[in-house]
């Protein structure tokens, strides 16, 4: 994307802080692509200068030239996390945070998050890190967010903030590929669902949809299941000749992978911490060209169901699953979906917090 003409004197610099494990290579997490890089790209198109690094760097070596700082998943147990912000205010900063998941509260929604219900974290260390992420949080006077009842979590536990909603995006680098690749509009089985799960934290999600598709696949030997990623099979699944495994793709591949399908399926466990998430598995689905079946947690209800399949009960993704689009069909929502991709802005909340122009 060509970089716009803006006034010299309404250019701002913006730097991207996250709270990443991957302190080297923050392109690789997925959470900091959608929130610091796609809306970065957008920011540096219209003619600003963005930066996106690891709260492990930066704390150690704090960047103190920026306009404006959009802090993701800001920690208050992050070493120099309380000078460094100080330092930046006196500066005349601008500070944002910002978050993509529901990782702050009290006790309770720890005790839903994903994280304790895959053991990834105990109870205990669930308890303190969403109490350290809320100290963080009450730091912040501005405040973006992913989706609606995450912006209603935020203006809970930080009722003086300004909280907007800066729903995820498609970023123009990789919209423009898979334009020119006609990704979307590929030739696939309109028999062939697929299941991609980026982390572990889908292990407790997958078991909604499970008798479902055991059902469908048995009765229909020439379906298949595609599931990508480190999620764990049940074996009932594991075990049927028409189910396919691979192991997490590099996000790149991920278009062309997720166009061997014609539906892909997106369940999740009703719970406080899944009704704040994103509709990160129906961006994915438009680029594919997939239908997408999911469970109706609010961002997804929000994106409407001409373009995808909400799935309830167990009933609803037997149905849904049982029948595939006709190819004429799924060509026509590919288009109406990647049309939605095109027009969505996560920027608008950011700019307007920012008082960018």
């Amino acid at each position: 994307m060509s970089k716009k003409h803006v006034d010299l004197t309404q250019r701002r610099s913006i730097c991207f802080v996250s709270e990443t494990g991957r302190v080297e290579d923050p392109l690789q997490d997925p959470s900091v692509r959608y929130r610091c890089y796609h809306p970065a790209e957008a920011l540096v198109a219209e003619g600003h200068d963005c930066t996106v690094v690891a709260a492990a760097t930066f704390y150690e070596n704090p960047l103190l030239k920026h306009d404006i700082y959009v802090f993701h998943r800001p920690n208050m147990a992050r070493a120099n996390f309380a000078p460094v912000l100080a330092g930046l205010r006196k500066l005349g900063a601008t500070l944002i945070a910002d978050y993509d998941d529901l990782i702050f509260g009290d006790e309770e929604l720890a005790l839903v998050s994903s994280a304790v219900k895959n053991g990834t974290l105990t109870e205990e260390k669930a308890i303190v890190a969403f109490k350290s992420n809320l100290a963080g949080l009450r730091q912040f006077d501005k405040v973006t967010v992913s989706t609606e009842p995450l912006a209603a979590r935020a203006r809970e536990f930080n009722p003086e903030a300004q909280v907007c909603c800066a729903p995820n995006v498609i970023p123009e680098s990789i919209l423009s590929i898979q334009r020119a690749n006609r990704t979307p509009f590929l030739k696939r089985s309109a028999t062939n669902i697929g299941y991609f799960a980026g982390t572990r934290s889908h292990d407790k999600d997958f078991p909604i949809v499970e008798a479902a598709l055991h059902r469908v696949l048995c009765e229909n030997p020439h379906f298949n299941l595609l599931v990508v990623g480190p999620v764990v099979m049940p074996r009932s699944l594991a075990a049927l000749p028409n189910v396919n495994t691979a192991p997490v793709v590099n996000f790149l591949r991920l278009p062309s992978l997720m166009s061997m399908c014609s539906s892909v399926i997106a369940p999740l466990e009703a719970s406080k911490f899944n009704d704040c998430k994103s509709r990160v598995k129906f961006l994915e689905a438009a680029i594919g060209g997939c239908r997408l079946i999911a469970s109706p947690i609010p961002d997804m209800q929000a994106i409407g169901e001409e373009r995808l399949t909400l799935a309830t009960s167990t009933d609803d993704w037997y149905e849904a699953l049982s029948a595939p689009l006709a190819p004429e069909a799924r060509i026509e929502l590919a288009k109406r979906n990647f049309a939605f991709l095109e027009n969505t802005s996560y920027n608008d909340a950011l700019k307007s917090l920012a008082g960018l122009k």
